[in-house]
């Protein structure tokens, strides 16, 4: 049919425009007219005399319509950043019952059982106060369209017909005005009926066509007659449903399938990737080292010098963790122009000459056009929306919606791939001959609606207001009108303790068997280049000579403990790497020894001295600063335990004292915690942290591994040429003192030992015990995990 420039088209998006275009000639005539929806809407209303408010406009003077009115009942409070974000519930109540000519009274009258008469009432004083204060301005809002529109002829009667593509739903009030458009010039309709959209539907029922079958129509609105239907069939060619365990992995599936199909000869251009939470494209660029990829929803500004720098500037205001006031310094941020223009300002009103100079400050930062071009937008709505309040804005609740705000920036996806990753509503009216859609999970599809906050669904249904089902529904509608438009389809869906595929699957994928089956191994290799330990369990036998080697009293338990641990600490010398912040259990240990060392080096003993000391060494660890808080009250008993010992005749005569001698001909080393003296009797002492400290009893000895203390006695008999030795461990967590009473024993014990040693080959075998294997380090390695 030849078109002429006479003819209004329109569709329900710029991107459906755009592929209408692309697919359809033109040859030997004039291009049709081509508009959205949404501006078809714009263009069809005319407000005479009157001005149309922003959404900052909006915003003040739903805070003057709230003055004076109960707002907590409702669960909303008044003050500024909270109702910034919370006016938006009262909004979207005010338009959806204006959208569908509801009256607040009507809804009173269902309202049978008074359940929300008290919210009624209040909702009923906002919406009257805000309508009062449109006409004083001579504004109007989608709110108050309905009373003060006119059709602007001027722009229908330049089309001889109008044609609308309709995808998803008319409010009452949209189609009032296009029952209007129909008495002025030749209005057809082409939509898609099918189950799921019954509801918007109906209003064409209602005002008198015969519409009965699910089917693909075609209506002459302007004389309520049917101009043709037939059957929607479906083109699947192909369909695949994939499992995974995590959202990431999906992505190895989504990279999979577009190489098949682009192997299979599709047009990269036709294939489409649907993201049920737009979201996920920040993760998805990630990963698109190939550039595969544009997107529609466009690019985030996360990774901008503007963006990093107030992110940076905000997070370090609202939480002083060390990392983040560390970022401040990476970012070369100059530290007085922050305190002096941030952190001062912090809990203090905003001043207009403090903004001027942020602004600026920011943009001197950026040179993306496109990017300043939206952050002034933002900027001069926020000094308006800030600025014209009565009320003492702080600056931290005008830099958080600052933050908000300038979060939200997306920037045109200029270096772009061929396959377009889109949302949901923008894939309207759209075929495709390849399609992905990912997340296709219970918790996404449909996605749960947020309008209903003010009423119940049972109440709304008796009003004729739209509900959670209705919406819902009309979510499954797009998804199934996006899926019969498409030729080859994959499905991806993330299958976990907290989540599964979405119970529509198996509504809208009726004629396929979906597997309970997870993936992930199937499709890993594509992301992850794996590295796979190598265990090793065959003998390792040396020849060494283990009565040549220094040992320590700690090195000593290693070897008995497990020769594998001591082979691949002490000979391949492998060390831990963690980056975990957990504590490891020597740090606390080491701060503790380290604070009494310098603590009873000085003569000022008193426990203010020692918490000073202590408190030397905070660390940039907060899991290791609130041990470190708890110790403090430990050291506190410390002290008092220590003046009772020093009543008795104690005297310090050595701390951290180092030693090195022979013992069954094999050398000892090691540092001794503390020495004490009792007329000419020795003290041992040596600290321990640990809350769960035992020592070797008659029972047990046999079996120890630990001779540390034992070490300590042969240290103090070599250095001060005595017997007289008591060795004590210095349980600081049960703040006692508790002896080793099979000092004797052990020492026995220690020279068969060390008379073993004496060979020339030892097999480092893998040790049996599992609770040593548990903390264990080399776990991995050994396969003990």
């Amino acid at each position: 049919m030849q078109l002429s420039s006479k003819k209004l088209i329109v569709k329900p998006t710029s991107r459906s425009i755009r592929e209408y275009l692309s697919n359809s000639t033109f040859e030997n005539t004039l291009l049709p007219s081509l508009i959205t929806i949404d501006e078809f809407f714009k263009r069809v209303l005319f407000f005479e005399n009157k001005k149309l408010i922003d959404e900052e406009q909006r915003f003040l003077y739903l805070t003057e319509a709230v003055k004076n009115v109960n707002l907590k009942s409702l669960g909303i409070s008044s003050s500024f950043s909270s109702f910034l974000k919370q006016s938006d519930y009262i909004y979207r109540f005010f338009l959806e019952i204006a959208s569908e000519n509801i009256s607040i009274d009507s809804i009173t009258l269902v309202d049978t059982y008074s359940y929300y008469e008290e919210h009624l009432s209040i909702l009923r004083s906002i919406y009257n106060n805000y309508l009062k204060i449109l006409d004083k301005n001579n504004a109007v809002d989608r709110i108050n369209f309905y009373k003060y529109f006119n059709i602007n002829k001027d722009f229908v009667n330049r089309y001889e017909a109008i044609e609308i593509y309709f995808e998803g739903y008319f409010t009452q009030f949209e189609f009032e005005l296009i029952k209007e458009v129909s008495k002025c010039v030749n209005l057809e309709i082409e939509f898609i009926y099918n189950e799921y959209n019954k509801k918007s539907i109906q209003k064409f029922i209602d005002y008198g066509l015969k519409i009965d079958n699910f089917n693909r129509y075609r209506i002459n609105f302007s004389n309520k007659k049917i101009v043709s239907q037939k059957e929607d069939k479906q083109n699947i060619q192909s369909l695949e449903i994939k499992g995974f365990s995590s959202r990431i992995n999906q992505i190895a599936f989504i990279k999979t399938k577009i190489s098949e199909f682009v192997d299979k000869g599709i047009d990269p251009s036709k294939i489409a990737l649907i993201l049920p939470d737009e979201k996920f494209a920040n993760i998805l660029r990630l990963f698109d080292e190939e550039s595969y990829f544009n997107y529609a929803m466009g690019i985030g500004i996360e990774n901008s010098k503007l963006y990093k720098v107030l992110d940076a500037i905000y997070s370090s205001l609202v939480d002083e963790e060390i990392k983040l006031i560390k970022n401040i310094e990476y970012l070369n941020i100059d530290k007085s122009f922050y305190t002096e223009l941030f952190k001062k300002a912090w809990n203090k009103p905003i001043r207009k000459e403090n903004y001027a100079e942020i602004i600026k400050y920011f943009k001197s930062l950026e040179s993306n056009k496109d990017l300043l071009e939206k952050f002034d937008d933002i900027c001069f709505k926020f000094e308006k929306l800030i600025f014209s309040q009565d009320e003492v804005i702080l600056f931290k609740d005008a830099f958080k919606i600052f933050h908000q705000k300038v979060s939200s920036i997306t920037l045109d996806d200029v270096n772009s791939g061929k396959i377009t990753v889109m949302g949901l509503l923008e894939s309207r009216l759209i075929e495709f001959d390849a399609l992905i859609i990912c997340d296709f999970n219970e918790s996404l599809i449909p996605k749960r609606s947020l309008k209903d906050k003010f009423l119940s669904t049972a109440l709304k249904q008796k009003v004729n207001l739209p509900t959670i089902t209705d919406r819902e529904n009309l979510q499954k509608y797009y998804y199934k009108r996006l899926i019969s438009n498409s030729k080859n389809i994959a499905v991806s869906y993330v299958k976990n303790d907290s989540d599964q595929i979405s119970r529509f699957a198996s509504k809208i994928f009726d004629k396929y068997e979906i597997e309970d089956k997870l993936y992930d191994n199937e499709y890993k290799h594509i992301l992850y280049h794996n590295h796979s330990l190598k265990h090793f369990d065959e003998e390792i036998i040396l020849d060494i000579d283990l009565s040549k080697i220094v040992w320590s009293a700690s090195s000593l338990k290693e070897f008995l403990e497990c020769k594998r641990k001591f082979y691949l600490n002490h000979i391949l010398k492998i060390k831990e790497h963690d980056i975990s912040l957990k504590p490891k259990g020597y740090e606390l240990g080491n701060i503790v020894h380290n604070t009494l060392e310098k603590f009873y080096k000085q003569e000022d003993r008193n426990y203010g001295k020692l918490l000073e000391i202590f408190n030397e060494y905070r660390s940039e660890n907060p899991f290791l600063n609130l041990d470190l808080e708890i110790w403090k009250r430990k050291l506190q008993d410390f002290i008092s335990y220590e003046e009772e010992r020093f009543k008795e005749g104690f005297e310090i005569i050595a701390l951290e004292k180092a030693f090195i001698f022979d013992f069954e001909g094999i050398k000892l080393q090691g540092k001794i915690d503390r020495i004490d003296r009792l007329k000419d009797e020795y003290y041992v002492l040596d600290y321990k942290t640990s809350s769960n400290l035992k020592v070797s009893t008659k029972r047990t000895y046999e079996k120890a591994v630990d001779f540390q203390l034992e070490f300590y006695y042969l240290a103090v008999e070599n250095l001060f040429k005595t017997d007289k030795i008591k060795s004590f461990y210095y349980d600081l967590f049960n703040m006692k003192l508790l002896e080793e009473t099979v000092l004797d024993n052990k020492l026995n014990l220690l020279k068969e030992i060390f008379e073993t040693f004496k060979t020339k080959s030892v097999n480092f075998i893998k040790c049996d015990d599992t609770q040593t294997c548990q903390y264990c380090i080399y776990k991995t390695v050994c396969n003990k995990d």
